[in-house]
């Protein structure tokens, strides 16, 4: 997948000059922060199940460990060095929380952290390519299980199961107008699809994606509105399988 522009498809990587500039995710990374001016990167993620701490310390475990493996394979560990991927961690205020709860509490916390962090405004960060203030992660016990479901000795395989949630945290919900209405005898298409979380929208504000490819991808390519319309899969179905 590429979603640069058709100049960086035609560099080379400078860390694997055996492959384009936009094939590399470290480097597209590295330059997202450098042309929007931050000083880290990552995708903060909230804990939404407290039924087993010890649980949740082998997801951690296994989460961070392929976003490690992902880059080694890149030649781009020193990204390690700038990626501060916060936890939210509040058994009172996110244990078992919808995604649009999550959402409030990640956009609150994105319109003063993007200043704290990065020393630029929300307006700034939203228009930037990097996507720590625009998405966030988010882990329910589904989604926890799906990854500790996973035998230890496949950790290092290629992952088709195990996800989390990708939060926009710009999305809106969009509403036929009325005069869009009055063309449908039937119920409209909104109306359509099987509530998901009580939302019957196609496109929920939300999506289960590779738990293994949820930093990387998003704060590689997932920059705007149409990035995300042509990554969207409702669910059941996981995304970010590439």
């Amino acid at each position: 997948m590429s979603l640069s522009s058709s100049a960086a498809r035609n560099l080379e990587s400078k860390r694997t000059p055996s492959m384009p500039f936009c094939h590399n995710e470290a480097d597209v990374i590295e330059k997202n922060m450098l042309n929007d001016g931050f000083r880290s990167w990552g995708l903060v993620t909230y804990r939404c199940t407290y039924k087993s701490d010890s649980d949740w310390e082998e997801f951690m475990r296994r989460f961070l460990y392929r976003i490690k493996k992902t880059l080694e394979s890149y030649d781009g560990l020193d990204m390690l060095d700038s990626f501060v991927p916060p936890v939210m961690d509040d058994e009172i205020r996110f244990d078992g929380v919808t995604p649009s709860i999550v959402r409030d509490y990640f956009n609150q916390w994105a319109h003063t952290a993007c200043e704290i962090e990065q020393g630029i405004s929300f307006d700034h960060a939203q228009r930037a390519a990097a996507a720590r203030y625009k998405f966030c992660i988010m882990v329910d016990e589904e989604a926890l299980q799906s990854v500790l479901d996973i035998p230890l000795e496949d950790i290092n395989g290629y992952n088709k199961t195990g996800f989390v949630i990708l939060v926009n945290g710009r999305w809106k919900p969009e509403f036929l107008s009325e005069k869009e209405l009055e063309g449908y005898i039937s119920p409209p298409p909104e109306n359509n699809f099987e509530p998901v979380k009580g939302c019957t929208l196609e496109d929920v504000g939300w999506m289960k994606v590779l738990y293994d490819r949820a930093q990387i991808v998003t704060s590689s390519f997932m920059r705007n509105g149409p990035e995300w319309e042509a990554q969207y899969r409702r669910s059941p179905e996981i995304t970010f399988n590439f």
